[in-house]
């Protein structure tokens, strides 16, 4: 097996420190490298940047140096200009990843993915990750995107998965290889249609990072997240490593502050709703996201009726 993996650098700043253990991107990165190089499968990194400042660095992947001015770089072009290469690439691999250069894809993730692909493939559900952030302090991990809990569920093959409709970003995505060429073929991978999660149209960066899952798409029918112990898969959570969100909101802001993004509301033992209060589901959610998907093209009755 082998997987393609790349990763677009942005870094304006290079001295700059970031997060609670006040490293530098290039230290993100160089770490998060290493971290992909132990991976059980044969990886192959690729580094896209705008700058020279990876030029003389002894990195284990391949630097690819785009020429992109200052205004598409501070615009989030940059996570754009990976595609053509990946695109080429599309036989040489069994798995293609974008990645953000600090989001820790660790060995249990992988064996995670690996476990469910197929099977949920199957059937056309998407496998879920979230992104966790530490408090320094007592070294609780906290999701970054959901503010609601997890409420829910539904049973495949009398294995219960918890769903995600509130938020299924999680700053990278992973595909095997017929996944990924059904997605070159859309209209989603050549940036000419913009993706939504019907809350919110994405950004220029978020719209690469999302991939091929965000709620508009029509490929998989719902973001799933396996159920063992009452919890989401332990495995399911992803390190966010420059942890620079956890400390953004203040306590009243994280318990009252409902955008979809940056809160670390909830640790991740606390990611779900008691039984009595969880909702069995049944598939039908081709169905759901079509009425969606209707009320959202007419979001501009609602707003002009609130100008009245």
């Amino acid at each position: 097996m082998s997987i393609s993996i790349h990763i677009p650098f942005y870094n304006p700043n290079p001295q700059k420190k970031e997060g609670y253990r006040q490293l530098t991107r290039f230290e993100f990165l160089k770490e998060n490298i290493e971290n992909l190089k132990s991976l059980s499968i044969k990886s192959d990194i690729f580094i896209h940047t705008h700058n020279d400042f990876l030029d003389n660095k002894n990195l284990d992947a391949k630097i690819i140096n785009h020429s992109i001015s200052e205004a598409d770089v501070n615009k989030g072009l940059l996570t754009w200009l990976l595609r053509p290469l990946m695109e080429k690439q599309k036989d040489d691999y069994e798995y293609f990843m974008y990645l953000e250069h600090d989001i820790k894809f660790s060995e249990e993730n992988l064996r995670y993915f690996l476990k469910y692909d197929v099977s949920l493939n199957e059937k056309k559900f998407h496998l879920g990750f979230l992104v966790y952030e530490r408090n320094h302090n007592d070294q609780k991990k906290y999701c970054i995107h959901l503010t609601k809990k997890l409420q829910k569920f539904i049973k495949i093959n009398s294995q219960k998965f918890f769903i995600n409709d509130f938020e299924n970003y999680c700053c990278f995505w992973i595909y095997n290889k017929k996944i990924f060429k059904n997605f070159i073929k859309t209209k989603w991978w050549s940036f000419e249609k913009k993706p939504t999660n019907f809350k919110h149209n994405y950004g220029i960066t978020e719209r690469s990072s999302i991939g091929y899952h965000a709620f508009s798409m029509n490929y998989f029918k719902a973001t799933l997240l396996p159920e063992i112990n009452d919890k989401p898969d332990p495995d399911c959570f992803v390190e966010h490593m420059t942890n620079n969100y956890f400390e953004k909101f203040s306590d009243t802001d994280k318990k009252n502050y409902y955008d979809i993004r940056g809160v670390c509301k909830y640790d991740i033992k606390n990611l779900y709703e008691d039984d009595q209060n969880q909702e069995e589901k049944s598939d039908f959610f081709y169905l759901i996201r079509f009425v969606k998907s209707f009320f959202w093209k007419l979001r501009f009755l609602k707003r002009m009726i609130k100008k009245l």
